[in-house]
């Protein structure tokens, strides 16, 4: 007998649905949702004994590294698992860095500026300039995170602030098309529908929205954005701290 996902639609409320989700064309928004533990030394590239960090070597205030490497991510248009992917790093260690918990290790460093077009001198550069912060962001201006095979876009409102603790998307998901299976990333998110449908399912739990909709959900927990139909789907979202 095939296992079931309880479906909670915002009409009627607590309906068992027989079966899995709609099977859907699984468009990866990238290739892998990491929540690798962030005390893993010798796999996230972060501060060892054995890998001296960039403050042992450089004697770089920390405040700075992880803001810098937020403004060079976002100016190419990458998410946090993109760069992580590329990097080959962990995603975990990306959002760490980027929140100055942890100093990288120099490899890890040289690594993740080789991706984003710079390098060690240029990063401490006294020529580094930090950009200035918009208020207004025009829709050229918005940072689309999907890659462009995606049949589900992801624009980033981004200003250009170096102090912002509030990321904000705006999602169209094209008929029948999904995020990547089981994307968990620190944090808090809340969203609205408006326009579609979609299916949200977290862990084993399936909930429908329908437009005018919203949800609040805790993204450390596996989850998956679903449009289960032949139309156009779009949200948009709020997600604390930044780490999409």
């Amino acid at each position: 007998m095939p296992a079931k996902n309880t479906v909670h639609n915002s009409a009627e409320n607590d309906i068992e649905k027989e079966g899995a989700a709609p099977e859907n064309e699984m468009n990866s928004l990238e290739d892998e949702a990491d929540t690798d533990d962030v005390n893993s030394d010798e796999e996230d590239g972060l501060e060892s004994d054995e890998a001296p960090s960039v403050l042992e070597m450089d004697g770089q205030p920390e405040e700075d590294i992880g803001k810098k490497i937020n403004q060079l991510r976002l100016a190419k248009g990458y998410s946090q698992r993109k760069l992580a992917r590329m990097a080959g790093v962990t995603n975990t260690s990306i959002s760490s860095i980027e929140r100055n918990k942890v100093s990288p290790a120099v490899n890890t460093l040289k690594a993740i500026l080789l991706v984003l077009g710079s390098d060690l001198t240029t990063f401490f550069s006294d020529e580094w300039k930090e950009p200035k912060a918009r208020v207004v962001v025009t829709p050229k201006d918005l940072i689309e995170l999907s890659e462009p095979s995606s049949r589900v876009s992801l624009k980033q409102v981004y200003n250009c602030s170096t102090t912002k603790n509030l990321g904000f998307l705006i999602e169209t998901y094209q008929p029948n098309s999904s995020t990547e299976e089981k994307i968990a990333h620190e944090g808090e998110e809340i969203g609205t529908v408006i326009e579609g449908k979609v299916l949200i399912r977290i862990e084993e739990t399936t909930y429908l929205l329908n437009e005018g909709d919203s949800y609040v959900i805790d993204t450390i927990k596996p989850h998956t954005f679903i449009n289960p139909t032949d139309g156009v789907t779009r949200i948009v979202s709020a997600h604390t701290p930044t780490t999409y």
